[in-house]
């Protein structure tokens, strides 16, 4: 006839048979147990911190070029320069019901002049993106987590012509590697970030072409947040080659019949701790 026991007698059986060597193995491995954790992955969001009270401050040069035309085919170009500021000064719950910050862009002609505001964004921090609202066009401006190669279409919340809702049209080139700026540029010290990433449009929203060149490129520095941008748009003059009959259509360098181009390198910030 079995006899049952009690289960906290058992148990007790149970360890009197391990012994004391096997009781402490038994213990250290559940000690080790309880203090294994998992590692978090790195979800980049550190690339652009996000609180109010940060803001940077970007010296911006804006190029224009005149039209050209075949009786004068030579652009020329005139340039301008200033500073802006953008502030993340509050946050507010948006027609979604989700939490957003409000992104305040300034202006001001030298360093000496006094700030005067000029647009304001928003930004939404989105569990795997980085949204930002622009006069009620929504961009995606990063994903989580970035990886080198990685592309995603940056207008998925808006109606732009150029993509459709599949379109890869936003693309991280560079990821973890050190970017200076600055260089080159006499008016600006150089400065290097060691740890950056670099996204830049590709597909529909960029176009290296007999017709037009068109590329946006933004640098973001880990534990800093935007520190370059640049953006590029030519369309070039074309007309035939009248020295060789029957020729394509040609352009001579620096004839266009639209350029633009835009420098933003930031020369300070602010954030929150």
């Amino acid at each position: 006839m079995a006899i049952l026991l009690p289960l906290s007698e058992y148990f007790a059986g149970r360890w009197r048979a391990l012994g004391l060597p096997a009781l402490l193995a038994v213990g250290l491995a559940a000690g080790s147990c309880q203090n294994t954790t998992e590692a978090v992955p790195d979800m980049g969001r550190d690339y652009y911190p996000v609180a109010v009270g940060n803001y940077w401050v970007f010296a911006v040069r804006d190029t224009i070029w005149s039209s050209a035309t075949q009786a004068n085919p030579r652009s020329i170009p005139r340039d301008s320069s200033y500073q802006l500021r953008e502030t993340i000064t509050e946050t507010f719950t948006d027609a979604a019901g989700q939490s957003a910050y409000r992104l305040v862009r300034a202006k001001r002609a030298s360093a000496t002049a006094a700030w005067v505001n000029d647009s304001v964004f928003t930004l939404s921090v989105l569990p795997s993106a980085l949204v930002l609202n622009r006069g009620n066009t929504r961009t995606v401006e990063l994903i989580f987590p970035p990886r080198e190669g990685r592309t995603w279409n940056f207008n998925a919340f808006n109606n732009n012509y150029n993509d459709t809702l599949k379109a890869e049209t936003r693309q991280f080139t560079v990821v973890g590697k050190p970017f200076i700026t600055g260089s080159g540029n006499s008016t600006i010290p150089a400065v290097t970030y060691p740890v950056t990433l670099t996204t830049a449009n590709t597909n529909a929203a960029s176009e290296t072409s007999q017709l037009r060149r068109v590329s946006y490129r933004q640098v973001y520095a880990q534990g800093i947040g935007p520190v370059f941008r640049r953006r590029v748009n030519f369309a070039f003059l074309n007309y035939p080659d009248t020295s060789q009959p029957g020729s394509p259509q040609v352009f001579p360098p620096g004839a266009y019949t639209s350029g633009f181009t835009r420098r933003e390198t930031l020369i300070d910030y602010h954030l929150e701790k």
